[in-house]
Order: structure tokens, then sequence, then C-alpha cells
């Protein structure tokens, strides 16, 4: 299958292996050829919006601790290196800010990035706040940003408020579902590709774009291309692109 690089979505970077939603795993996956990032967010005490998807940070940092109980200043004392899963590979590495990501983006034009809005943070701070926080932050790069969530309500309000294109996260395959998929009519739908039975007739049909996680497997991503998935979303952005580069390259 030809390469395109469009079909392809950096789940919190290059996370297999650089540590997730850090400032070097959004780097390094756009050095991989990546078009498209994810990353999630979560705010701390001081409504600071970070790159984080757990509500605590003991596998960000080896320790105990909320970010939304913590400052952005106490928080930085902390490195961000997924001690459990890298060692001391990456015992230096900062809190990312979603600040320091609209500087990545306002330098590479090309680039566009799903942000995801955390139910914790939701549900902590309100969406309200959370969204006025972050399209504060992404304002100059606002064009390059798509608002998703599991919250069906904020990605209602994402739209109202300012972001030109939002995606749904599916957290059950049912009936159900599908109608609020038709309600919320959203640009993007993100959904885990085990939950769909993989069949040419499976995914719903309308206006938005299917986004299907977490896929590494070559095959089994050009098989869920067949069945009609617009774009798959690795946390092997490098692995997965460099095996639609060699197989375009042999044929």
């Amino acid at each position: 299958m030809k390469i395109d690089e469009l079909r392809f979505v950096a789940h919190r970077g290059y996370a297999s292996r650089y540590p997730e939603n850090t400032l070097l795993a959004m780097a390094k996956a756009i050095e991989t050829g990546a078009r498209y990032l994810e990353c999630d967010i979560q705010l701390t005490l001081d409504h600071v919006p970070l790159l984080h998807h757990d509500p605590d940070i003991k596998r960000s940092t080896g320790c105990r601790g909320s970010v939304m109980e913590l400052t952005f200043e106490e928080l930085s004392n902390f490195s961000f290196g997924e001690p459990a899963k890298f060692g001391e590979q990456f015992a230096k590495t900062p809190i990312t800010t979603l600040k320091n990501i609209a500087g990545v983006l306002s330098k590479n034009p090309d680039v566009q990035l799903f942000v995801e809005l955390k139910e914790e943070s939701i549900n902590r701070f309100g969406t309200d706040i959370m969204l006025n926080v972050i399209l504060d932050t992404l304002e100059p790069v606002i064009d390059q940003c798509i608002a998703i969530s599991f919250d069906e309500n904020a990605v209602m309000e994402a739209k109202k408020a300012g972001f030109k294109k939002t995606g749904w996260v599916l957290r059950r395959w049912n009936n159900k579902s599908r109608a609020v998929t038709e309600t919320l009519s959203p640009d993007y739908i993100f959904c885990n590709y085990k939950k769909i039975k993989e069949s040419e007739d499976s995914l719903w049909r309308g206006p938005w774009k299917w986004a299907l996680y977490e896929i590494t497997d070559p095959a089994l991503a050009v098989k869920w291309f067949k069945f009609g998935a617009d774009m798959v979303e690795t946390m092997e952005i490098g692995e997965l692109l460099d095996a639609f580069k060699k197989e375009a390259n042999d044929a």
C-alpha cells in the first residue's frame, strides 16, 4: 500500500521509544514523518494545561501525587521519564506543557495535533475552565488543532468555544454510542479497534473520519484501511511508517 503519512497518528507522540506525552516524544514523532500527533491534557491545581495521560504521576515519574492537586511549580521538580518503562534512560525529562507543543506546531505548520481533554480534569475543574485555558494557549496555532474527548459534552462545547474540528472517543461500541455519534456529528471518531467486528460494513458511515487505535501491526493497519478506516493511531509511529515506506519501495 502506498505510504500516506496523513493516515497515521502518533499516539502520545513516539511513545514506544520515548516517554509519552513529552516534548521529546512529539519531536521524535515529527522526525519520523508523522503529520498527526495526539496528546492528553490534564490541568494542574493552578490551571496550567500539561501533556499527561493519568490523573496521578506514578507511572510518568515513579512518585506519588496527583496532577490536579499540585501546582505547575511543584510538578516542575519531577522528571517525567517513565522510569518503570525506561529506567534511567530519560531521567532528566522535564514536564511538558501545552504551550511547549504550541511552539512546536508553530514551527511545523504541516503538522496537526489531536488534543484530548481528559475526563478527570473536566470533572475536577469543569469544561469551561479547561476549554478556556486550552484555547488561550493554542490560539496562535488553533487551525492545526482538533479537540477530542470521551466526554460528549466537552466535544460539543469545544466546537462552540472555537475549535474548528472535533473528535469523539468511543468508550463503548453499541447502538447508543452510534446515536450519540449521529447527534454530535464529529469530524473524527476514535475507537479501540478491538471493540469493533472486523468486516466491511462494521464502521458507521457519516461525515466523520475513523481513527482506530492501538495498531502497531502493518498488516492489521492494511486490513482496517480496507474495511473503511481513514487513520490508525499508534505508539510505534516510526516502525509503522517505515514498514509502509519499505513496502512502497519494494513494490
